[in-house]
């Protein structure tokens, strides 16, 4: 089982805050490829200390993505306290202005209507959702993050299917390199037994000719090389038909490994099919990481 980190989910419910007035409110979550667990909200004031809340919720049940949180409500007015003059901001005012009459000719007084159009002369009281329109709002956040869990687990399907078709062909790759290089060692053993026998009958052969030639066949011996091959293709399977859900950094760091040992098959064997054996098995490890940024 593999999730993407990639999704989108969406709901509208209705509130009914103590207020009496029904408010319509949009629920998203959109999830894209990070090496972490990042959030983004977008949501009104009245919600914000719920951020800290929300937080732990997705980290619980995403583990890992960039998350775009937001959170739109048609009237957040019915969550709104009453109206209070800021006296001290009124008497501010008031004041200031018997002091420029002092020092300039100015007639008139303050009025109400001239109260109404300073800045800052009311505020509005800030009030918490009441727990039964939290409760109802965390209900359907848990819904939506359930639906795009769906999503996720939908593409992730479509992933797994691609990524089990990387290894099977790698596996058979990896075969076919392991077929061809005993056919090379036994191969070069067979010459080594034709080539001692007339170097030993050369007094004039040196023992460093005799070296070279076992060195030269530890160098072609890749086996040790398609055995680790071998058990990180096999880990890799393990790990993407596993029930744990965040594997993605596991995966990856196993495509790694791959890589390693395949780079190094390239290198020490002597030989034109191999060679273009290994280029055709780092192009699938190539596609599997490609694939494997996108796991949560």
């Amino acid at each position: 089982m593999l999730r993407s980190m990639t999704g989108f989910a969406s709901k509208t419910i209705t509130l009914a805050p103590e207020s009496g007035e029904k408010v319509h409110a949009t629920i998203s979550i959109k999830s894209l490829n990070s090496r972490f667990f990042e959030t983004n909200f977008k949501m009104p004031h009245i919600v914000s200390n719920l951020e800290v809340a929300l937080i732990k919720r997705l980290k619980k049940q995403l583990y890992r993505g960039n998350i775009y949180f937001t959170l739109y409500m048609n009237d957040v007015s019915p969550f709104k306290g009453k109206v209070e003059p800021a006296l001290n901001v009124c008497q501010g005012y008031s004041e200031a202005i018997e002091k420029i009459k002092q020092h300039i000719s100015l007639d008139g007084s303050l009025s109400v209507s001239d109260l109404m159009g300073i800045p800052h002369a009311f505020t509005v009281q800030e009030k918490e959702l009441d727990e039964h329109t939290r409760e109802i709002l965390f209900d359907a956040i848990n819904e939506v993050i359930e639906m795009l869990i769906e999503e996720q687990s939908k593409e992730g399907a479509i992933l797994l299917d691609d990524i089990t078709e990387r290894i099977n062909i790698m596996e058979t790759e990896i075969t076919q390199i392991a077929q061809r290089s005993k056919k090379q060692v036994a191969d070069y053993k067979e010459k080594i037994a034709q080539e001692i026998p007339q170097i030993e009958l050369d007094e004039s052969a040196s023992d460093a000719r005799k070296s070279s030639l076992y060195l030269m066949l530890d160098k072609i011996d890749i086996h040790e090389e398609i055995v680790r091959f071998k058990s990180h293709l096999d880990n890799i399977r393990t790990l993407v038909t596993s029930s744990q859900i965040e594997k993605g950094k596991r995966i990856d760091f196993t495509l790694q490994e791959l890589s390693r040992e395949i780079n190094t098959i390239a290198a020490k064997a002597c030989d034109a099919a191999i060679s273009s054996l290994a280029v055709n098995i780092k192009v699938e490890l190539e596609k599997a990481r490609e694939q494997t940024q996108n796991i949560v």
